[in-house]
């Protein structure tokens, strides 16, 4: 695999659990299994063609990222609160936006080019190339906002999304990334990488509010056709 889908999606030379890890991921943003589904081992081995251990690494770290839960003795797809997911994108502009802040009323020096740099340059690179709208492009969307966190010194607030991101992952198929909406995601990423590392601190924040705003209004919607 070359250009520009290396800067984003995961190398062909995986291991079996990080595998099964990718296409589960994608399978539960995608719908494929319902909240009463019993992701049994046995059973998910003989779909992903794999042994039961493969499996097990990869059920060990969708339980560690939010995405499956157990009762009891068995895991099923998480249950999206989604009477809840507007409180938490508010709280997730919050965390996000103190970020900037902090930078811009000069409590930090500014955001680590070092960190942000490769990043600008990976989307650049999604925006000017062949785009393709995926599991591992959500991953790497997710990936983009906690480094903008990171950059700005931070780590706490780091930290913080990860746990916010958790309940609005799990409700990942009322914003999943489809093809015109990956666009917009990546010229709002590019937009504001360029805007931190020019020092516009101010064009960067009001295009950070907007795109969470953007998500926001996309899963208001879904919630609203769920009735």
């Amino acid at each position: 695999m070359s250009g520009t889908k290396d800067k984003y999606r995961i190398p062909q030379r995986e291991s079996l659990s990080q595998r099964i890890y990718r296409e589960l991921r994608r399978d539960l943003a995608g719908g494929e299994f319902g909240p009463g589904t019993r992701l049994g081992e046995e059973r998910l081995a003989e779909r992903y063609r794999a042994s039961r251990t493969p499996v097990r690494e990869a059920l060990a770290r969708l339980l560690s990222d939010g995405l499956i839960e157990r009762r009891g003795n068995i895991l099923y797809p998480v249950r999206p609160r989604l009477d809840g997911l507007p409180e938490y994108y508010d709280a997730r502009a919050l965390v996000e936006l103190a970020g900037l802040d902090r930078v811009r009323d000069g409590r930090a020096d500014g955001h680590d080019p070092v960190m942000l740099r490769p990043e600008l340059d990976r989307w650049l690179a999604m925006r000017d190339g062949p785009l393709v709208a995926d599991i591992d492009f959500a991953i790497a969307d997710d990936a983009f906002h906690r480094i903008l966190l990171t950059s700005s010194g931070n780590a706490a607030l780091a930290e913080a999304l990860t746990v916010l991101q958790k309940p609005i992952r799990a409700a990942w198929s009322l914003d999943y990334p489809t093809p015109g909406r990956a666009e917009m995601i990546v010229a709002d990423h590019v937009t504001i990488a360029q805007a931190l590392l020019s020092g516009d601190l101010t064009s960067a924040r009001a295009a950070l509010a907007a795109h969470i705003d953007d998500s926001r209004r996309l899963v208001e919607v879904g919630l609203t056709s769920r009735g």
